[in-house]
């Protein structure tokens, strides 16, 4: 699976600037980084940076992230001050290369190492912060990685979990398709606009994920609870059933200063409101 998942990823390097999703708009970003921190700040995963800091109230020695990508979270910590050195580990080489070539073009290439292989066997240092930013729920074992995680961060290291909670291989409920194409409705009245819908799961579209990408999401489902478990903290719910769904789709249609992304983050908050979502936070400090 790893290999596989390796060379998925190595397809899919995207310009930063690409506005693909959700995490594209600084509308979007904002409603997000709000909920974490409690600042609408625009920047993805800006929010958890704040919290970080200011939960720990001391700039951070060595970090370590798992899942990396090409670095751009964690070149922000680097670059915010946050923390001073950090290691990446990634299976997607092509992926881990972007990842030195943007630390060295901000100034941090010497304090960001890019490595290729598994960490959980490989990795026997120890850090002050371990984090996972929308890379835990591509794991195949959950608790193997909170275990891990745990067991790599020195005491009074910080774990920051940023991640998503929602359905098994992004195969959404069909209360959620239904709600958010009542959501696409309304951006389609309110514009003129003909908005592709969310199709309904079915076992072939759960079965071309599994093959498209082995690593996504297979027990995202089960995160909350194994966090429960293993560090007896509980997840704050960030939101993001309405923007995960619907970014693809919505956010590339317009420009971030339009009504229909505002109607977007709306509808998220709405159903935030009632107890759905897809996102969720923890920070938790190892005693």
């Amino acid at each position: 699976m790893a290999t596989t998942a390796g060379q998925f990823w190595d397809k899919h390097v995207r310009d930063a600037g690409d506005r693909v999703n959700w995490w594209s708009s600084d509308a979007c970003t904002a409603a997000y980084n709000e909920q974490v921190c409690g600042q609408a700040v625009p920047g993805n995963s800006r929010g958890c940076r704040i919290a970080l800091a200011a939960a720990a109230g001391r700039p951070l020695g060595r970090g370590v992230s798992v899942g990396a990508g090409a670095g751009d979270k964690e070149r922000a910590l680097l670059l915010d001050g946050i923390v001073g050195e950090m290691r990446l580990w990634e299976l997607s080489e092509a992926r881990a290369a972007e990842a030195r070539r943007r630390a060295k073009a901000d100034g941090v290439g010497e304090r960001l190492e890019a490595r290729i292989g598994n960490a959980f066997v490989e990795e026997t240092g120890s850090f002050d912060l371990v984090t996972w930013d929308h890379s835990l729920h591509h794991m195949p074992d959950i608790d193997q990685a909170l275990a891990w995680s745990v067991e790599r961060l020195n005491p009074g290291g910080w774990l920051m979990i940023n991640d998503y909670f929602g359905p098994n291989r992004l195969q959404w409920r069909r209360d959620e398709v239904e709600h958010c194409n009542r959501v696409l409705d309304d951006i389609d009245r309110a514009h003129g606009t003909k908005l592709r819908r969310v199709r309904h799961s079915n076992i072939l579209t759960r079965l071309r994920m599994r093959h498209r990408d082995p690593s996504e999401a297979p027990h995202s489902e089960k995160i909350a609870d194994a966090i429960r478990r293993h560090l007896g903290a509980a997840v704050t719910p960030v939101g993001g059933l309405v923007m995960n769904i619907l970014g693809g789709i919505v956010v590339p249609a317009f420009p971030d200063d339009h009504s229909a992304i505002a109607a977007l983050v709306a509808a998220d908050r709405a159903a935030l409101a009632q107890g759905q979502w897809h996102f969720g936070f923890t920070l938790w400090q190892k005693p």
